[in-house]
């Protein structure tokens, strides 16, 4: 994707008239989830609306859906690749994503060279296997961590201190393969400085988004991935002052740039036009 994807606000796929409030809710990208947001009564009934939806709506509007299907590896989330192959849109969540291959399969089963794959990474096989899912095709623009269900095999609360070591794992893995990172929600819905404080942790990290469970999130999830300006100041001068430059490092306020500084100045200045 050319753009940044800082938020991504899921919404169930079961609740067909949140679909469109979603998309105006000011995200980056929506997620409607297949999976875990609907009961499984209603499964089918929940994947023909969101074929529905993605028939009725603009090319422009559907760059910003994804759809999270159930595990590859089960009837439901085969009878989900079948079905969006048949719509194409522009991204697909591989839930409970475990290795390489369901990437492959994925990718094979949708035939969509425009459709590009999130892989969701909330076993500990997944994380045992992060760097080779983030890197198995050039379709994998993104993964995500699944905090709640990675909490659970591990044994221990589901809150950044006690997922610290699984996310910095997966920054790695995220590096490593060039692609980006979205952290999960935080469910604590009405704490907004509590979402605040954490989405600038994750940024610091490394992560470049973040789920949303609620539209009031996403202003908070954006303010955390929003430099300041003091940042943005900084940022355009190194920039500048490397491009007028040889290539080699160059001194500003008394601090030696270099070429990763400069790269991360220019993500820096790519965050703050997003952000207006």
């Amino acid at each position: 994707m050319s753009r940044l994807i800082r938020s991504l606000l899921f919404v169930p796929g079961s609740r067909p008239e949140r679909f469109e409030k979603a998309l105006n809710a000011g995200a980056d990208m929506i997620c409607i989830d297949l999976e875990d947001a609907v009961l499984a009564q209603y499964k089918s009934t929940a994947r023909q609306s969101v074929i529905q939806f993605l028939q009725g709506i603009n090319e422009q509007r559907k760059e910003q859906v994804c759809v999270r299907v159930n595990p590859i590896n089960t009837s439901l989330g085969q009878d989900d690749l079948t079905a969006l192959a048949r719509v194409q849109p522009a991204a697909i969540m591989l839930a409970k994503c475990e290795d390489a291959a369901q990437v492959k399969t994925a990718k094979h089963e949708l035939n969509s060279p425009n459709t590009y794959i999130i892989p969701l990474v909330e076993t500990l096989q997944g994380l045992n296997n992060a760097v080779a899912i983030a890197s198995a095709d050039k379709c994998v623009k993104e993964i995500m961590f699944g905090g709640a269900d990675m909490a659970s095999e591990l044994c221990c609360e589901f809150s950044y201190e006690p997922l610290l070591f699984v996310r910095s794992q997966l920054v790695i893995a995220a590096a490593t393969a060039n692609v980006g990172l979205i952290d999960v929600p935080f469910i604590d819905i009405k704490n907004a400085s509590g979402l605040l404080n954490e989405t600038v942790k994750i940024s610091a990290l490394g992560f470049t988004g973040k789920a949303a469970i609620h539209p009031c999130q996403v202003a908070q999830i954006h303010a955390g991935f929003t430099p300041s300006e003091a940042q943005v100041e900084y940022a355009s001068r190194a920039v500048n002052a490397a491009s007028r430059g040889d290539g080699g490092a160059i001194v500003i306020d008394g601090k030696m740039i270099d070429g990763p500084i400069v790269i991360a100045c220019e993500r820096i200045l790519k965050l703050a036009k997003q952000a207006n």
